[in-house]
């Protein structure tokens, strides 16, 4: 019988030209943003309402070289991945357990959902009690903004797992041990990533909020000076700063997950 190649090959031009073309839409919609920026700046002609598009620009590009500005966002990214790292480890933990025992799902799923509905902003006076002011309150707050969307996705990422598999490893005599290392780890993983994308979006956003109140530094703090002084260009400058740098830790981490994950990916897309 005639072998024949069935291997699936991808129009690699047509996919570099619809790259192309999605790319250049997002840089006609965002020059028409900044186009109907710099008009309606001017016509409104109140600067601490909406600044000129020019004057925040170069606010926003002389951001990125001021040692200040850097060294507080620095700070605030220290306090995002050490939040987001102790959000993960529990996070993750919880999940697979409960996604993989229905006795651990029965027993700690109505305090997980209980704790989960609480307004992130409705902590700061218990963690500043606990804590004091400082790093504790605002690495509190970004644990708790982190933790429950890594339980969620875990444990949907486990239970999307086809319990065949289950069945299949413990009639060959698999232990939990195996079953966690082989079936598990591996089939909750994109769940788990979905997570962690969720988690680092929310642990960077609390900390914002959590600089506001809780510390005398960061770069949550450098946007209320900039309010306290009626700098509106500035603070447009940061908010922007804030919108690319979380861009960023995003992108970075749907890069890890298709490499991670790459059997869920075809042209880039799941």
């Amino acid at each position: 019988m005639e072998n024949r190649d069935r291997t699936i090959r991808v129009p690699v031009n047509g996919d570099k030209k619809k790259a192309r073309k999605m790319f250049l839409m997002n840089v006609a919609v965002m020059g028409g943003l900044c186009v109907a920026w710099f008009f309606a700046a001017r016509a409104i002609g109140k600067p601490l309402v909406l600044p000129d598009f020019i004057e925040t620009m170069k606010e926003f590009l002389t951001a990125w070289t001021n040692k200040r500005t850097m060294r507080n966002m620095g700070l605030t990214l220290k306090r995002v991945l050490t939040g987001s790292f102790y959000g993960l480890v529990i996070g993750s933990v919880l999940g697979l357990i409960m996604g993989y025992s229905e006795k651990a799902m029965s027993l700690l799923s109505p305090f997980i959902n209980s704790l989960r509905q609480i307004p992130i902003m409705a902590w700061v006076p218990l963690s500043i009690i606990w804590f004091g002011l400082g790093e504790g309150p605002t690495i509190f707050m970004i644990f708790m903004a982190a933790v429950f969307p890594l339980i969620i996705n875990t444990i949907a990422g486990v239970t999307d797992i086809d319990r065949n598999y289950f069945n299949a490893a413990r009639s060959m005599g698999a232990d939990t041990v195996s079953i966690f290392r082989d079936i598990v780890l591996p089939g909750a993983m994109p769940g788990f990533l979905t997570g962690l994308r969720l988690a680092v979006g929310s642990g960077w956003m609390s900390v914002i909020c959590a600089e506001f109140i809780a510390t005398s530094s960061g770069f949550g703090y450098l946007m209320i000076e900039a309010q306290e002084r009626m700098q509106t260009a500035k603070l447009y400058a940061l908010m922007i700063m804030s919108a690319v740098v979380g861009y960023g830790m995003d992108q970075l981490i749907r890069f890890i997950e298709r490499r991670v994950t790459s059997w869920r990916f075809k042209d880039g897309k799941a």
